[in-house]
């Protein structure tokens, strides 16, 4: 039985269980030698008011700024900006900032928003294997570390190519840790 061929589908499998197993290790043994990194406090920032010369579509339907500010962000999937040539060859004319697509997590692949995407030319860009691991493990991080705060957000820090920023609330102050792409925590 051991010398039998093993079929790529049982490899695919083996290989698709590895990368979270890689993950709980990781988080395993950062617990054993983690560093203590102190969150830094932030300024609460007013909510900033959307641009009104951009236009929106939300899972493909052509929406207005405010239905944005309504939306709860755990409930968005993706959001794609478009500039230029592409923003105008979806609306027929030239836009301001360009076209915003916002895709909920529900909606991601339903026919409307697909046959959207294929109309449009629209490719919608996902987070890599790599990227989405890191998330995983800063968010688990949060958790687990400051298990009354309430996460609003982990994403790629523009300023450092492969660290990641959460940003959390705590106590009535909003913090933000900064996480290596293995999902460490890091001095900044």
């Amino acid at each position: 039985m051991q010398n039998q061929p093993t079929s790529v589908r049982l490899l695919g499998l083996r290989r698709a269980l590895l990368g979270p197993l890689a993950v709980a290790l990781a988080l395993g043994a950062a617990g054993a030698q983690a560093q203590t990194v102190t969150p830094k406090v932030v300024a609460t920032e007013a909510p900033k008011a959307l641009p009104t010369d951009v236009v929106y579509y939300v899972d493909g339907q052509l929406a207005a700024p405010d239905v944005l500010s309504a939306m709860n962000p755990s409930d968005i999937g993706n959001i794609n900006v478009l500039k230029g040539k592409q923003a105008e060859a979806l609306t027929g004319k030239a836009t301001g900032s360009g076209v915003i697509l916002v895709t909920t997590k529900g909606k991601e692949n339903s026919p409307e928003v697909l046959a959207f995407n294929k109309q449009h030319n629209v490719v919608l860009s996902s987070p890599s294997p790599m990227q989405t691991a890191a998330m995983a493990a800063a968010r688990a991080y949060i958790e687990k570390t400051y298990p009354s705060a309430k996460l609003k957000s982990v994403y790629e820090d523009k300023n450092k190519a492969g660290r990641y920023v959460a940003r959390f609330t705590e106590g009535g102050q909003t913090k933000e840790l900064r996480f290596d792409g293995q999902g460490q925590p890091v001095a900044e």
